[in-house]
């Protein structure tokens, strides 16, 4: 019987996402996984009796991370993770000099730092701060949360995982983001790609339009199509931008008609749906506005791209979050 590989990983992030993670590579049969999690708010829980998983498909099951930290200065040495996984919120804003908060770790120039993160071009912080890492980000798809601290409830049976780059790595390099695909896939549906920027535009076009403007009218899904019969129009219109966007930066995207039906369609059939961003505001807590809408903006300027719904859910999102940041007195 051939040994399983050893394998150290960094987590940054000990929210629901990072925690289910940790769990999943802690049962690869594939290899023996040993990880370092970071955690925010929770640590004092986590560090004492660790993640609780309430899961639909997996059971529940209570785990602790190899090692808890509670913030990046206890990283030592970074020399020992053969891979970084980000699974905070992306808040590009708010990092020192545009590089995130990773970029104080002196890392091995060959380990691979893979974002598990919502939004489009979230990679180019990393870039710049890790110019010779591979860098991948990966595309989730699950219903998961963590309504109280060290609490994960995983609803429903998807798990669905996409990585890969935002460009093309040497073999060697795409070998090690296959290898972790395969740790992972060992436990959840895991599809790694070589070139990740389709399914990015194509999971943004759904939280471009209606986590956005759920986010900034404060309501779910049904509740604002039923608020008018602008409603629905707005929606579709935003998400032309998108896909326009995303045609206009080299991204082939499927007709407009069938994301139409994919992703207006399916959500109108849906029960109420309360995105990511409108849980933060309900919160009043920064919402991802830069990688969900602010990055869409920029692209669309750059390319010469006319979107007019994009830029103002923008500004309106940014006062937002100037507004909580003020409530919350960090002005």
């Amino acid at each position: 019987m051939e040994k399983k590989k050893d394998i150290h990983v960094l987590i940054f992030g000990g929210g629901c996402v990072g925690a289910l993670y940790s769990y999943l590579l802690s049962i690869s049969a594939l290899a023996k996984v040993r990880t370092t999690m970071v955690c925010g708010r929770n640590y004092p829980t986590v560090s004492a009796t660790g993640f609780t998983l309430y899961s639909v498909p997996r059971g529940n099951h209570t785990f602790r991370p190899t090692r808890v930290c509670s913030s990046l200065d206890e990283i030592e040495d970074a020399s020992i993770y053969d891979y970084v996984l980000d699974t905070t919120k992306s808040h590009p804003s708010t990092f020192d000099d545009g590089k995130p908060p990773l970029a104080r770790l002196s890392l091995p120039e060959t380990t691979p730092i893979i974002l598990i993160q919502n939004g489009v071009n979230i990679e180019e912080p990393y870039r710049l701060a890790f110019p010779k890492n591979p860098i991948a980000s990966g595309i989730l798809y699950c219903t998961i949360s963590q309504p109280s601290l060290g609490e994960i409830r995983q609803e429903g049976k998807v798990n669905s995982l996409r990585i890969g780059p935002d460009y093309p790595l040497p073999e060697k390099e795409q070998e090690k983001i296959q290898f972790f695909g395969d740790v992972l896939g060992e436990s959840c549906e895991v599809t790694v790609h070589r070139d990740i920027r389709y399914e990015r535009w194509r999971k943004v076009a759904w939280n471009g339009c209606w986590n956005t403007i759920c986010a900034a009218t404060g309501l779910d899904t049904q509740s604002l199509i039923q608020s008018s019969p602008q409603a629905k129009e707005l929606v579709i219109n935003t998400l032309r931008e998108i896909v326009m966007t995303a045609e206009a930066v080299g991204i082939k995207m499927d007709p407009i008609d069938s994301l139409i039906e994919d992703h207006v369609g399916w959500t109108l059939k849906a029960p109420p749906i309360v995105p990511s961003m409108l849980q933060d505001a309900r919160k009043g807590v920064q919402m991802e506005v830069d990688v969900l809408c602010g990055n869409i903006w920029r692209a669309a300027e750059k390319a010469g791209v006319k979107a007019p719904n994009i830029k103002s859910l923008y500004t309106v999102l940014t006062a937002m979050n100037w507004r909580f940041k003020r409530s919350a007195g960090n002005l």
